[in-house]
């Protein structure tokens, strides 16, 4: 379980100041995404997300410059209290993976995997410490099954896939090599989900999980990014990219070679043609194609 930590020890580690209460928090997460727990730290580098603090309630820290500080102190409409940083996306990365250190900071998933009844796990295969897989879960050869990963009743996996794998996100931090920032959350397959052959479905940032919900289908050789959410029955072929955070609400079809956008939303039942940029939210039951992707009758 997460322990928590009060905002006045981070400030001490990091050398940086705490402006208004201390408050102890049990996660970080980003002010515009809803959070698992229940007291956040986040951070903040413009003023357009006054409305995306003002609605989360969980936001009970932020890192930000003094300036906006003395803004969102004024707007957020509760009190907060703030981490002073000239740096505030690199100081919040920082911090966390300072608190991925930690023993017991973020969840470990270091329990002895579970494994259902009536399965066929290829001998190659390798399953972590921290899975859970129901029953008649089928797994091919040379797939990885990573910590922190759930696999429901009835689902198939192919050959050299990875299940869980770790989340790609690099900050810049000024003149320096950016930094991979380290991902802590799940990868979580639902009931009767058919994940092919080199596909990769990764886990989440911080709290929650990327979520493959029941009766989906993924072809070959596709990437589905962190905090991804693929909906009931969703159809997607082969060589698709999902960038970050996108949806793909149930019953959608994503045809080959297409590429979709962080934070984008395919909507229910909607189709995306072959080799599409999606880079705007996609209406429910419509079509797009083309690069950029654009709704066709």
């Amino acid at each position: 379980m997460n322990r928590g930590i009060w905002v006045s020890e981070i400030c001490e580690r990091h050398r940086l100041t705490l402006k208004g209460k201390d408050v102890r928090i049990d996660g970080l997460g980003l002010c515009n995404r809803e959070s698992e727990y229940l007291s956040i730290l986040s951070y903040v580098s413009k003023e357009e997300y006054f409305e995306a603090v003002k609605s989360n309630e969980a936001v009970s820290c932020l890192v930000v410059s003094e300036k906006d500080a003395d803004l969102y102190a004024c707007e957020a409409g509760r009190e907060l209290s703030f981490i002073i940083s000239e740096c505030p996306e690199s100081d919040f990365y920082k911090i966390h993976e300072e608190l991925c250190r930690r023993e017991r900071f973020y969840e470990k998933y270091d329990f002895a995997s579970r494994i259902g009844k009536g399965c066929k796990i290829a001998e190659s295969a390798v399953i972590e410490d921290g899975v859970l897989i129901g029953n008649r879960v089928v797994i091919g050869p040379n797939t990885v099954v990573k910590a922190g990963s759930i696999i429901e009743d009835d689902s198939v996996i192919g050959c050299n896939s990875t299940i869980g794998s770790e989340g790609f996100q690099l900050i810049a931090d000024g003149e320096n090599a950016p930094f991979h920032v380290t991902h802590v959350g799940r990868c979580h397959i639902g009931r009767d989900v058919y994940i092919g052959d080199n596909t990769c479905i990764c886990n989440s940032l911080f709290g929650g999980e990327t979520y493959v919900a029941d009766g989906a289908k993924i072809d070959n050789l596709c990437h589905i990014a962190h905090n991804l959410y693929v909906g009931k029955n969703a159809v997607v072929t082969a060589h698709v990219i999902a960038c970050g955070s996108s949806r793909i609400e149930e019953g959608a079809w994503i045809g080959p070679n297409s590429s979709i956008l962080n934070r984008v939303t395919i909507g229910k039942g909607a189709k995306v043609g072959l080799g599409s940029v999606v880079t705007k939210n996609v209406a429910p039951h419509s079509l797009v194609y083309g690069v950029p992707a654009k709704t066709h009758e």
